[in-house]
C-alpha cells in the first residue's frame, strides 16, 4: 500500500529543499504543516539576498525533506502564496511519494575548515583553539583531521565552522565529544583522524546541520551537482 505524508509523521520546522524549474532555482526552507489529503504548507523560500521567492501559482515544484533519517521526495503544484501573518506557500497534497532510508551514521565526504576549542573555558590550553580539516559528516557527528592528537576519548570541545546551504552561508558553533582516534595520512604526512559526536545542539544549529548533511548526501548520491545545481 502506498504511503502518504501522514505515515512519515513529519514535524513542523523540518528542513525542506524546494526545486523550481521555471524560473530555475533551488532553495532551503522549512515545513509549516501538513493537512492530510488537503495540502502542504511551507515557509516561502528566500533567495541569497534574503528576498522572498515569487513564482507563478500553478507551477509544479519538487520538494525533498529529510525526516527520521529518510529522504522524502514528491512533486506538487503551488496553489497559493500568502504574505500574512508570515510568508508561506500552500501546496497541493501529493499523490505519489518516494522515500529513501538514510542511516544516522551514514557519512558523506566534505572539505571544511573548522576551529576546535576547549570545552572548559578555564583550561587555558596553549594549543587551542586550532584550525583543522573536516573530512566527513553525518547526522550524528563528523571526522576532523589534525597533525596531532587533540585529547583523549571522552573529552569535549567546541567546534566552529562555516557551511553553505542553498547559497546561504551559516556559522555553526557546537559542542562535540571525542569518540575515536586513528592515524591516517594526507599528501604523505601523518594526520590524526578525530571522530566527534555532536552533543547538546541548539535547534538552529541542528536544522542547519541536517540541511547541510542532506545537501551533501544529494551531491554524493548524484542527485545534485557540487555547485548546488539540480541534475
Amino acid at each position: 500500500m502506498a504511503k502518504t505524508l501522514a505515515d512519515f509523521k513529519l514535524q513542523i520546522g523540518e528542513p525542506v529543499r524546494v526545486e523550481i524549474k521555471a524560473p530555475k532555482g533551488h532553495y532551503m526552507t522549512s515545513l509549516v504543516g501538513v493537512v492530510e489529503n488537503s495540502g502542504v504548507f511551507i515557509q516561502a523560500p528566500k533567495n541569497a539576498y534574503g528576498e522572498t521567492v515569487l513564482i507563478t501559482e500553478g507551477n509544479i515544484i519538487t520538494l525533498r525533506l529529510l525526516s527520521n533519517n529518510r529522504i522524502i521526495t514528491f512533486a506538487s503544484k503551488l496553489l497559493k502564496q500568502y504574505d500574512l501573518p508570515v510568508s508561506y506557500w500552500l501546496l497541493e497534497y501529493p499523490g505519489r511519494i518516494e522515500s529513501k532510508q538514510i542511516r544516522s551514521n551514514s557519512r558523506v565526504p566534505v572539505n571544511l575548515m573548522v576551529s576546535v576549542d576547549d570545552f572548559d573555558d578555564m583550561s587555558h590550553r596553549d594549543d587551542l583553539p586550532c584550525s583543522a580539516l573536516g573530512v566527513d559528516i553525518s547526522l550524528s557527528g563528523c571526522c576532523v583531521q589534525y597533525g596531532q592528537t587533540l585529547g583523549d576519548i571522552g573529552d569535549r570541545f567546541y567546534l566552529t565552522t562555516r557551511v553553505k546551504v542553498a547559497d546561504i552561508e551559516h556559522v555553526i558553533l557546537t559542542p562535540v565529544e571525542l569518540r575515536n582516534l586513528h592515524r591516517g595520512s594526507e599528501a604523505g604526512s601523518v594526520v590524526i583522524n578525530h571522530g566527534f559526536k555532536f552533543i547538546d545542539l541548539d535547534e538552529d544549529s541542528r536544522l542547519i546541520l541536517i540541511a547541510f548533511t542532506y545537501q551533501q548526501f544529494l551531491v554524493e548520491t548524484g542527485n545534485l551537482e557540487p555547485n548546488g545545481q539540480e541534475l
